[in-house]
């Protein structure tokens, strides 16, 4: 059975641990009719505990007393008898030592009772399109109506000027009335054919 007597508020200052801090009954939901109350004893030594209620006659618990060992929790089944009303009722847990009547600790319970569980309104926010972005040719995301990324302007910088230096005439090869500076050996303008080609392939990546 459930004791219906209240210690009073002064009595015991001993830190009560419970889980959870309330309890929840729908008169639409048979399985929230038995809640489970866990008492923690976080202590070194022994501790005796009792539940206590305002309205014995419309709950059933399981062990209403008993015995919590040191460093262990016990749960405790409160099982509503007919929650049909609507209402709040409350519980009170105390703890004793082992072989003590005086109380060391208590702690207030609510217990409420609805007749539905209230629905939780979801807002349904629209789904939008990611922006697309790729490093593949023509996949890219441009400006309206291009078909892919805009190319540097200093890639076709250095395109434009290894094609004139590819067109300025040979060292010792070719005559021309360019200065002597203007010539390019055979080297150097493999080297830009060379600088060229990966230009070329860097704008036909774009």
């Amino acid at each position: 059975g459930i004791n219906a007597e209240y210690g009073s508020d002064d009595e015991g200052n001993l830190p009560v641990f419970i889980s959870p801090s309330e309890l929840t009954y729908y008169s639409d939901e048979i399985s929230s009719h038995k809640q489970v109350l866990t008492i923690y004893n976080p202590y070194g030594h022994t501790l005796k505990y009792k539940v206590l209620c305002t309205a014995p006659r419309k709950y059933q618990v399981i062990e209403s007393e008993g015995l919590i060992k040191t460093h262990c929790r016990i749960d405790v089944v409160i099982r509503h008898k007919e929650p049909t009303e609507e209402g709040m009722d409350k519980f009170q847990i105390q703890l004793f030592e082992h072989g003590s009547s005086t109380i060391k600790g208590h702690k207030q319970i609510i217990s409420h009772v609805y007749n539905v569980r209230p629905q939780v309104a979801v807002q349904e926010i629209p789904m939008q399109q990611i922006p697309h972005t790729s490093e593949h040719r023509g996949s890219g995301a441009g400006e309206p109506g291009e078909g892919g990324h805009r190319v540097d302007p200093l890639v076709l910088l250095v395109a434009l000027l290894c094609g004139i230096a590819l067109l300025l005439p040979t060292w010792q090869v070719d005559t021309s009335t360019l200065p002597p500076y203007l010539h390019l050996t055979i080297h150097q303008k493999l080297v830009v054919a060379y600088v060229l080609g990966l230009v070329t392939m860097v704008i036909l990546h774009f």
